[in-house]
């Protein structure tokens, strides 16, 4: 019998209140802000924009598109680090090993050392990308660890709500700061090295929140099992029961998915429509930011409903959102603009719908992530594979036709490949999973709701000083 993927504790109500909402009040928010902040910078935007400056071409783009999949291949052996180490210290070590990579990658683009610059440049960038995934992947269970027990989904929420306003603000300096650089006659390719070092400058901040979690996470800890025998042999690490299998299969599903059109419309973008690379940032910053609207509501939702629900309607946004890119391709950039903001929301609700889904609520940090363990592995596999595949198909397309119908195949089948994913994702066993339609409906009347009481709010601020003024004048007169 499948164990039951949705939380085993009550909803705790939400412990915010009065100026705390306007403060983090969690060292799990400021790891998250720092994080985000410097991922801004340290982009896989910033890096794609970086190789095209080196003469990279749609096989290096789609090399770089695939290393961070094939980095999750890593997450294998990450429960197993858990175990032995705790996730405080396998975190630790990989926080290190990615900013060596992102430093290494920038030196060698602004050094470049000839003909061994892309490929010096992209196995820095893999090495970076492999301490980015088994940080994220122990810091599942850390989170886990540390958030209050029945408050996980509450917990990623705030954190992706700080997290998204972070990475919005400094994506928008972001921007204007490599344009302003560029534009000032700095080579392209030391402006866009210097803002991914500045990226590791502000990742080295997260040393004291990082600690504070560490406290936590020791003093909720009850003892667990050191010993490596714990996971016992192939029977953890391999799929055994249906729920595992499924997992699999929908990563398999997803990961080709997602990662065939995968960096393919930024390359686009910057390549044929001539889009700055202080735009992209720009549109990566709203992108980051609008996950801020609505991270509430995701949390909440998750931890009523589960996750399944959940993934599944974010699913349906993310699996029409090349036909953004084709309007911008054929009609306006402009269509770029709201392609972000629309991702940027529903890609709040898959985070904290996949860790509601894939993270257990309960035993050693190990057991808890290793069903997400799974899930990024075969991820990481076909992921990796996808970007190869579409590099081939416009290298192709490109001898055959122009280059913009090149790009206009790639995405029309990135959105076959992304529908055809969602039926998959509806055989996912769940306890206590609602519909998508039902989630659907409650998610757009709780948005309607908080709009409405938004509206309400600020008419009062602007109607209550209006009104005190008016009184002062009438006693005055």
């Amino acid at each position: 019998m499948a164990v039951p993927i949705t939380t085993e504790y009550p909803i705790a109500p939400s412990a915010d209140a009065g100026l705390r909402r306007f403060l983090p009040s969690h060292p799990g928010y400021y790891e998250g802000i720092l994080v985000q902040s410097a991922r801004q910078f340290a982009s896989l935007a910033m890096c794609t924009a970086l190789a095209i400056a080196l003469g990279g071409g749609h096989y290096s783009v789609a090399a770089l598109a695939a290393i961070p999949f094939v980095a999750r291949i890593s997450h294998l052996f990450v429960p197993r680090l858990v175990l032995r180490y705790t996730s405080w210290k396998v975190a630790r070590a990989a926080f290190w090993l990615e900013r060596i990579g992102f430093l290494a990658a920038a030196v060698s683009a602004i050094v470049r050392p000839g003909h061994a610059t892309l490929p010096l440049f992209l196995s820095s960038l893999a090495l970076a990308y492999l301490g980015q995934a088994i940080y994220d992947a122990a810091m599942s269970a850390l989170h886990n660890e540390v958030a209050k027990p029945g408050a996980f989904g509450e917990y990623m929420s705030q954190k992706t709500r700080w997290a998204s306003i972070a990475g919005l603000v400094l994506g928008v300096g972001g921007a204007f700061g490599v344009d302003s650089v560029e534009h000032a006659g700095v080579p392209t390719h030391v402006a866009r090295a210097v803002a991914i070092a500045t990226g590791i400058a502000i990742h080295l901040l997260i040393a004291r929140p990082f600690a504070q979690m560490g406290t936590i996470a020791r003093r909720r800890a009850k003892r667990p099992s050191r010993q490596l025998t714990s996971i016992t042999g192939r029977g953890k690490l391999w799929p055994g029961s249906q729920e595992e299998w499924a997992v699999v299969h929908l990563a398999l599903a997803w990961g080709f998915a997602y990662g065939f059109g995968a960096r393919q419309a930024e390359a686009m973008a910057m390549g044929t429509l001539g889009v700055s690379v202080g735009t992209i940032t720009f549109l990566n910053a709203a992108l980051v930011g609008a996950g801020v609207l609505g991270a509430r509501t995701w949390g909440r939702l998750g931890d009523r409903f589960g996750g399944k629900g959940l993934m599944a309607f974010a699913m349906g946004a993310f699996a029409l959102d090349p036909v953004w890119t084709l309007l911008a391709m054929y009609v306006s950039a402009w269509a770029f603009l709201p392609a972000y903001l629309i991702w940027g929301v529903f890609m709040t609700g898959w985070n904290i719908a996949q860790s509601l889904a894939l993270v257990r609520p309960t035993g050693h940090p190990a057991d808890r992530i290793r069903l997400i363990t799974m899930y990024n592995v075969a991820y990481g596999l076909a992921a990796g594979v996808a970007p190869v595949v579409a590099g081939m198909l416009l290298t192709v397309m490109d001898a055959r036709a122009s280059t913009r119908a090149a790009f206009g195949a790639l995405f029309a089948v990135t959105i076959v490949l992304r529908l055809a994913t969602i039926p998959v994702l509806l055989r996912l066993p769940a306890a206590r999973a609602a519909s998508p339609r039902h989630i659907s409906t409650v998610y757009l009347r709780l948005v309607k709701l908080q709009t409405i009481r938004g509206t309400r709010r600020v008419g009062s601020a602007i109607v209550t000083p209006v009104a005190a003024l008016y009184r002062l004048v009438a006693r005055a007169s």
